[in-house]
């Protein structure tokens, strides 16, 4: 079975519950908007990477052009070209200058074994030293480097070099004389095409149509223009600082399946740790696949910090705050409104006790006089004895409830709080009543409901009980038991009549106003006996 909530706690509960519903309405509005500057950041990134691809292809298709112009610079001069037109055309493409990343440019002959004497004789007449073709192989022709300018391009081991010996290098040319275009070697050591510490890069190659006999032994090529490239420096140049742009990079030649590092970028590993973008591009050179591994830069998310994203968590967190509070703020004032109305149908129902209260106690009061007139008139033997004894009486009943009215009946000793009552009520008779119990002292709530009690007490034994017959008696005694945290104050009013008193079939006000103050009021209990010999009433209430 279902466990209903009480009221009063679905109302606490709401001011939590629409500030979880707004803020997660904000979260879904926040996270929408933090997906799409994402998207935007990554979208701006994707650009600048293919800037950076694009770059990097254009730069080696520019490199690679030289070789295609330096064949019609040959083919133009006849194909035999000295080598200080040869020296000046290169000085005139500024290598250094717009082509950051080409080495040099050279041309290497194809040649059987036997040619080997013409090719030394060649190299001497171009630069005046003795070399001949090395190393010795077992391929089909050679194809050894005749020219390799400019000078600072050259090494010692460069001049007579046959690069057909070395596997990459024959490959990349024998796939320049079946296409008839530039094609490009896989990433290799530049050991003898650069001066110093071999670097990294790849050689380019573009075939010199020549016709041959069908029984030649030689392709249909005279030789080749070649260029090295030095991987970093190519893409130094195409990646300069002075564009900007926020990516490391990382090059790998990726043809025919293979992974083979041509350059990676100085802060590569270091930034790409755990990069938030992370993109790959692939491009065509020479004939070959490179891949290009990017991720951005620590500087790329400078200045793109979600602004947007934030705002709206923001304005979301603040609008559930307020929603929360105008709840909680309304629910008070529902509440201040419901205690309010409390509060007036208390009052109705107080101001109602009290006009009841006030009538009964005016027909008691009535009723004591009228009864104390009886008593007077019954023992008075003159008119003046009656008229001062009955003077007397009503001036004590006026004092002693004058008496209660100054105190406010705050506080007050039990046994002079019961002997006032008597003494107003009954006169000098009262000093005949039986009264026993040790000194308690009450507390204001305590006094206010028992000074009711014993009004009530002493009216109606007055009216109907002991007071009424001249044979009845009153005794009234109290005892404290328990220990000190858990006391009972057990008071007992005992009436003893010479006719017996039946129960009432119905309660009248002044039992529902005794049952109130000290069942209600004071949180005990209430026993009556009601017998041959008289009345007795048992009251036990928790002393503080």
């Amino acid at each position: 079975m279902l466990k209903r909530f009480p009221h009063g706690n679905m109302k606490r509960l709401l001011p939590l519950a629409a500030f979880l519903l707004v803020a997660a309405v904000g979260a879904g509005v926040t996270a929408v908007v933090y997906r799409t500057e994402e998207t935007a950041n990554r979208a701006r990134f994707e650009a600048v990477a293919d800037e950076a691809a694009d770059r990097i292809s254009d730069r080696v298709k520019e490199h690679v052009a030289l070789l295609v112009a330096t064949a019609s610079f040959l083919k133009a001069s006849g194909g035999a070209v000295p080598r200080a037109a040869f020296r000046r055309f290169v000085e005139g493409l500024d290598l250094d200058g717009e082509f950051d990343g080409v080495h040099g440019i050279g041309i290497a002959r194809v040649a059987a074994k036997e040619d080997d004497a013409a090719v030394a004789a060649e190299i001497a007449r171009s630069y005046g030293v003795e070399r001949g073709v090395w190393p010795e192989t077992d391929q089909p022709f050679r194809t050894p480097i005749v020219v390799l300018e400019p000078e600072r391009a050259r090494s010692s081991a460069t001049l007579g070099f046959d690069m057909y010996s070395e596997a990459s290098r024959r490959e990349a040319m024998n796939r320049a004389i079946a296409s008839g275009k530039v094609r490009a070697t896989a990433p290799v050591e530049l050991l003898r095409e650069v001066p110093g510490e071999a670097q990294t890069g790849f050689l380019a190659y573009y075939p010199l149509p020549e016709s041959r006999p069908a029984a030649s032994r030689l392709p249909a090529v005279s030789g080749f223009v070649y260029a090295p490239f030095l991987a970093h420096d190519l893409h130094t140049a195409a990646l300069d600082e002075r564009y900007g742009l926020p990516v490391e990079i990382e090059t790998r030649d990726t043809t025919a399946n293979a992974s083979v590092l041509l350059y990676r970028s100085a802060d590569y590993a270091i930034s790409g740790a755990s990069p938030r973008y992370r993109l790959s591009r692939t491009i065509d050179v020479a004939g070959r696949t490179w891949t290009l591994s990017m991720h951005e830069t620590p500087g790329y998310m400078r200045g793109r910090t979600n602004f947007y994203s934030f705002i709206v968590g923001a304005i979301s967190l603040l609008l559930a705050a307020a929603i929360a509070a105008s709840a909680r703020w309304q629910i008070r004032a529902v509440e201040s409104a419901e205690q309010l109305r409390a509060v007036s149908e208390q009052a109705v129902k107080d101001k109602e006790l009290i006009l009841q209260e006030m009538k009964h106690r005016l027909k008691n009061a009535i009723a004591r006089i009228l009864a104390m007139a009886r008593q007077t008139g019954a023992h008075a033997d003159t008119v003046e004895d009656f008229s001062s004894s009955l003077s007397a009486r009503l001036q004590a009943m006026a004092n002693a409830q004058d008496m209660l009215a100054r105190s406010r009946w705050q506080r007050a000793d039990l046994r002079d709080l019961l002997m006032t009552e008597l003494n107003q009520v009954f006169g000098d008779a009262a000093a005949e009543s039986r009264i026993a119990g040790e000194s308690v002292e009450l507390n204001e709530k305590q006094t206010q409901a028992f000074a009711l009690t014993f009004h009530e007490l002493a009216t109606n034994t007055l009216k109907y009980g002991s007071g009424a017959e001249s044979k009845g008696g009153l005794s009234v005694h109290w005892t404290l038991a328990g220990p000190p945290r858990g006391r009972m104050l057990d008071l007992t009013w005992e009436e003893t009549t010479g006719t017996a008193v039946a129960e009432p079939e119905s309660r009248g006000f002044g039992s529902r106003l005794i049952d109130a103050n000290i069942k209600g009021e004071l949180g005990g209990t209430v026993e009556r006996s009601y017998g041959e010999n008289g009345f007795s009433i048992r009251i036990v209430v928790p002393y503080r």
